[in-house]
């Protein structure tokens, strides 16, 4: 939106500016501020330059400025000036919106994006953030602005997978599938639309479709969302290769556990320990070991059953898997000697 915003912006000030030449400002200049995000740099030179900031012209280009460098109350103030002289205008009630969304004023963001259809009829932006701004999705006012702002531009990634995902809830599958087609057409590696496609083509039961899809993500992510892993798996269970569906619903369980989990068990267990609820403790660490073999849990089990259960065999196992879990021997020498020892000791 800021990208659109600024081009309508410019255009209309340059050229005004050029056909009346009435000031000593710098377009190119401004201009260049604009493209660099140097919104600050560009309200300082355009106050320098503009002692009265009441006419439109320059008036706009501040409220702009103040609006991109986050100065939403210098921008409000200025917009609403802007309006009390141009009432009706579609890009200073534009402007009012986003300051709106910006304050999270959403229900007063959805009437200035109102009135702005009312007076542009065909301004797709308006459309796409008011189907953001609407959070219910059963909302027949936001179903009626999707469809707009998709036969507007049908190739924008975020209004046409929310166009397929709402084919998708009525169970119309091939609609679904030519709207993120052809928004593909256009960006082929769009997360947005690929994510969005997987489903689409599993419940079209074309899953070599969405195993191209899926290898196409698992490309683009450093690391896989657990979504996308469990979704490679069911589609290689649906074509029976059974031996990478398991793979993938392994990979998609450890993706869906924090890797902190061990640590939580570990302080759960120390919690059971201080009220002396020593078994429970050891059942505790031995759950934290089924999500990380964590050299702590083998530790406490093996001090617990050492100290508190005075039940060697066990302190014994524990210990030694504890000396086997060490990653690094070299460094802690002296503890890997002192645990030894205390085998030693615990056999006797």
């Amino acid at each position: 939106m800021k990208k659109l915003f600024l081009l309508i912006l410019t255009c209309v000030l340059y050229q005004s500016a050029r056909s009346q030449g009435t000031d000593n400002l710098d377009y190119e200049r401004l201009l260049q501020y604009y493209q660099s995000q140097q919104y600050n740099e560009a309200l300082q030179y355009l106050q320098g330059i503009y002692k009265d900031s009441s006419d439109v012209k320059k008036l706009s280009q501040i409220a702009y400025s103040n609006l991109m460098a986050g100065k939403y109350a210098e921008a409000e103030k200025d917009y609403l000036r802007l309006n009390t002289q141009l009432p009706g205008n579609a890009l200073i009630l534009t402007g009012l919106a986003n300051i709106s969304t910006h304050l999270n004023q959403n229900d007063k963001a959805i009437a200035l994006y109102t009135e702005v259809i009312k007076v542009d009829s065909s301004n797709f932006n308006a459309y796409k953030q008011l189907t953001r701004l609407i959070a219910d999705p059963q909302n027949a006012l936001k179903k009626d602005y999707l469809i707009k702002a998709s036969l507007l531009n049908p190739l924008d990634a975020e209004i046409a997978a929310q166009m397929s995902d709402s084919y998708f809830k009525e169970t119309q599958f091939t609609k679904a599938e030519a709207t993120l087609k052809t928004a593909l057409q256009a960006d082929t590696n769009n997360l947005i639309l690929l994510n969005a496609r997987i489903p689409v083509s599993m419940a079209l039961k074309n899953h070599d479709e969405a195993l191209k899809t899926g290898k196409k993500l698992l490309a683009i992510y450093k690391t896989p969302p657990e979504n996308l892993l469990f979704q490679m798996a069911l589609c290689y269970r649906e074509t029976k290769d059974y031996k990478t569906a398991i793979t993938y619903f392994q990979n998609a369980i450890k993706e869906g556990i924090s890797p902190k989990i061990a640590s939580y068990y570990g302080l759960l267990g120390e919690s059971y320990e201080s009220m002396k609820q020593n078994k429970e403790a050891i059942d505790i660490y031995k759950r934290g070991l089924l999500f990380e073999n964590n050299g702590s849990l083998y530790y406490n089990i093996a001090l617990l059953y050492e100290d508190k259960l005075n039940d060697k065999k066990n302190a014994i196992s524990y210990y030694t898997q504890y000396l086997n879990s060490i990653k690094d021997p070299e460094k802690q020498k002296r503890h890997i000697a002192f645990i030894k020892n205390k085998i030693e000791e615990l056999k006797r």
